[in-house]
């Protein structure tokens, strides 16, 4: 099936992707590992916004879904410039499978990582002198 153009290509390919790891891992096998990939994703950016403070322990969290996408393009970008060059493409798709499922578990767990980090980081605590209010802040006459 020949598609043209590298968007209707790759959809294609991801289609076809995703019935060979249900045949491979099971309709809830493919479930699960797409809920870990997404999942990691998403507490990984989405996650820093939890408490104040977790976005400057890992500020790289709230990059890595535009991470996930630009490498899951310059990953099929590679593939079909392999089949043009004349590879076979159920062998190239296969191998291309692996690439793409530790690439998935790579960024989720970079955004696990990232959420624990920031989780667990002690917030900034501002130095505080002893602070004295202002003195016409209070009235200070005592009188007998």
């Amino acid at each position: 099936m020949a598609m043209n153009g590298f968007l209707p290509a790759m959809f294609a390919e991801m289609g076809a992707r995703r019935r060979r790891m249900r045949a491979a891992f099971g309709d809830r096998g493919q479930a699960l590992v797409e809920f870990l990939v997404l999942g990691g994703l998403a507490v990984g950016s989405l996650g820093l916004l939890v408490r104040e403070g977790m976005v400057r322990a890992a500020p790289w969290g709230l990059a890595l879904p535009f991470v996930f996408v630009i490498g899951f393009l310059i990953i099929d970008a590679r593939r079909q410039a392999r089949i043009e060059r004349g590879a076979d493409q159920d062998k190239s798709s296969a191998r291309y499978d692996w690439v793409v499922l530790l690439w998935s578990f790579g960024c989720a767990l970079l955004g696990v990582a990232a959420f624990v980090l920031a989780w667990t980081a002690q917030p900034r605590v501002a130095q505080q002198e002893d602070w004295q209010p202002p003195r016409s802040a209070v009235d200070v006459d005592i009188s007998p």
